[in-house]
């Protein structure tokens, strides 16, 4: 049997397209990079009222709702504080975290007017933010809350569901 030119082109082809055709599937079942093929984490954040300082919005309603965290996705939303004493008084927040799941993965911003009153992990905000803001008797302030699942982590943040307390930490004005 003779092999011609023309049987030696139709293999290298049949063997250029099989390859190419293994090569072609590999890169279809092959999961979805930079984190699309897990599950997002879900953070709620709602502000908590004791007898001193007032909240707005009130629980249920929260303050900043992120159902679909993933690394490099960011939330925001606000609240604003009320100093209901008769006394000028330092207000600053903390957190009451359902779980430690998000601890140290999820950073949290806190501003009031430009000023960033607390810039790090919820693990941190545990202990209440560094900031404060100074209220005279019957003021209102505004505070910008943020949170972001760092673009740099990989791993840890997957399916987890937290739902955060903001709570007033204050102490009479000095």
């Amino acid at each position: 049997m003779t092999v011609t030119l023309g049987d030696k082109l139709a293999r290298a082809l049949g063997l250029a397209l099989g390859l190419g055709l293994v090569v072609a599937t590999i890169f279809v079942a092959a999961p979805a990079g930079g984190h699309g093929g897990v599950l997002p984490a879900s953070v709620q954040f709602e502000a908590g009222q004791d007898g001193a300082i007032a909240v707005s919005p009130t629980m249920p309603d929260p303050v900043l709702r992120a159902p679909s965290m993933r690394p490099g996705s960011h939330s925001s939303g606000s609240l604003e504080v009320s100093n209901q004493t008769g006394v000028a008084i330092a207000v600053g927040l903390r957190a009451e975290p359902s779980s430690t799941a998000l601890d140290g993965l999820l950073a949290v911003r806190i501003e009031s007017a430009g000023e960033v009153l607390f810039e790090n992990t919820l693990q941190v905000l545990r202990e209440g933010s560094e900031g404060s803001v100074e209220l005279a008797p019957g003021e209102s302030r505004k505070l910008s809350v943020s949170a972001w699942i760092p673009a740099e982590v990989e791993t840890g943040y997957e399916g987890a569901s937290v739902d955060v307390t903001l709570l007033p930490d204050y102490e009479g004005a000095r």
